[in-house]
């Protein structure tokens, strides 16, 4: 029988090293994808809807690109000033077949309209160019700067090489930190206005004359009706042969807003048409669509419900306190989804052994976390559904027998023992010296005479 159990327990134990943990990955079931590495999340609540090794080191591409555009706008106030395009910019990029926007040696451009060819057209000279000029003649200088910029913001699993993101050994990104670094890119309004642009016509220079330069995120292309969405923004796409086809994006319907991000994703001749489909476009697209369909903010915890109880101390009337959720809590579910078909758990760590009375109503006790589908989707505080009054008898009593568990006590109660004992001891030691002393008399008589 022990041999049996022992067995069970190592099963479980076994299994529970496998349990899903988190809030992540939520729906991936619910759509098909090739994309190796992928985060989706709410842009209003942070939750995340789907995800895939979304901290798996990788080469980021021209996803890159978004934080080269941060530490410039960080570091260049007027976006109006002109920049004389010097020729090694444009030469350290001989022979690595990368995206260019045809700017020359010698041309003059505007900050602003370098950056319009670096987040539309992906331009990779575009992004020394930018370098060279933030970073004072230094590439290098100017990718520490991003180096920096990043480690400031949060991400952890990034590193840069270069300010273009083609692949070198050292250079990456994860998921996660392109949706920290984006999020931060759109606190600049410049940078929104750049990226949801399909084209932008370029002004003339000194060298050329006005051009137009068309967006490298197909989404935004409403006669590709595969990867067309009409409802993203932006922002930026990548593809070197480490990182494969990678966009990140945001989408708003409905009131609702949400951030993703696609890495590592497979091109290739799937419908055999003749032509290579992008997997990172079409894998968001049927993610963001299957969210714009099902997903809606509801309320999944009511202050009305009651979750758990707790014991009490010092009150006649109550032993046991009812403990509810502090607030209405809302959380992305599906549409079919409400209160009564999600979990509430109690963190257990945040529970205390017992409450002492007086108790408030609305004291918070501890806290809970809710599960959809066996997943977490949002953390709540666990507060007193009622007012307990502190009986005052239970209260000295309990304070008493608090005290008599003490080490002050028992320290007290061995001195007490102690000189009980020693003046025991010494009482008897005292009267066996007097029967000692005592005069034995045998005769009376004797005495008289």
């Amino acid at each position: 029988m022990k041999k049996a159990i022992i067995f069970l327990a190592c099963v479980f134990l076994f299994l529970g090293m496998y349990a899903p943990m988190g809030a992540s990955a939520l729906y991936n079931s619910q759509v098909e994808t090739e994309t190796e590495i992928f985060y989706v999340a709410s842009l209003d609540t942070g939750a995340v809807l789907f995800e895939q090794d979304s901290l798996r080191q990788t080469a980021p591409a021209s996803l890159t690109k978004i934080v080269t555009a941060i530490v410039a706008l960080e570091n260049c106030k007027d976006l109006e000033t002109v920049i004389t395009v010097k020729e090694q910019s444009i030469r350290m990029l001989d022979g690595t077949g990368s995206s260019m926007a045809g700017i020359k040696p010698g041309e003059e451009m505007t900050m602003r309209n370098l950056l319009y060819c670096l987040l539309v057209s992906s331009a990779n000279e575009a992004a020394t160019i930018i370098a060279d000029y933030i970073g004072g003649g230094s590439v290098e200088k100017f990718v520490q700067m991003m180096n920096d910029t990043v480690k400031r913001i949060g991400c952890k699993n990034t590193q840069f090489k270069n300010p273009h993101g083609l692949d070198e050994d050292g250079h990456y990104s994860c998921a996660q930190d392109v949706a920290t670094f984006t999020k931060h890119a759109m606190t600049f309004p410049v940078f929104n206005e750049i990226t949801d642009v399909v084209k932008y016509t370029l002004p003339a220079t000194n060298l050329q004359p006005e051009r137009t330069i068309t967006t490298t995120n197909k989404m935004k292309l409403s006669n590709l009706e595969e990867y067309y969405v009409p409802e993203i923004k932006g922002v930026k796409t990548g593809s070197t042969t480490n990182a494969g086809r990678c966009v990140v994006t945001t989408a708003t319907k409905n009131g609702y807003s949400y951030i993703a991000v696609m890495m590592k994703a497979p091109f290739y001749d799937h419908d055999d048409d003749g032509y290579d489909e992008n997997f990172a476009f079409m894998d968001c697209k049927s993610i963001l669509n299957w969210i714009f369909n099902n997903i809606k903010l509801k309320v999944v915890a009511e202050p009305t419900k009651i979750i758990t109880v707790v014991d009490v101390k010092y009150s006649w009337k109550v032993d046991h306190l009812r403990l509810v959720p502090a607030e209405n809590c809302v959380a992305l579910v599906p549409d079919n989804v409400d209160s009564a078909s999600v979990s509430i758990e109690p963190i257990a760590e945040t529970m205390p052994e017992y409450v002492a009375a007086p108790i408030k109503k609305g004291d918070m006790v501890g806290e809970a976390v809710v599960k959809y589908a066996n997943e977490e989707i949002a953390r709540i505080k666990l507060v007193a559904a009622e007012d307990v009054k502190r009986s005052l008898i239970l209260f000295v009593f309990g304070k008493l027998g608090d005290f008599t568990k003490t080490a002050g006590f028992k320290i007290f109660t061995a001195i007490i023992v102690f000189f009980v004992l020693f003046f025991i001891g010494a009482g008897i030691y005292v009267n066996r010296n007097k029967k000692r002393k005592r005069v034995k008399v045998f005769n009376y008589r004797d005495i008289r005479r």
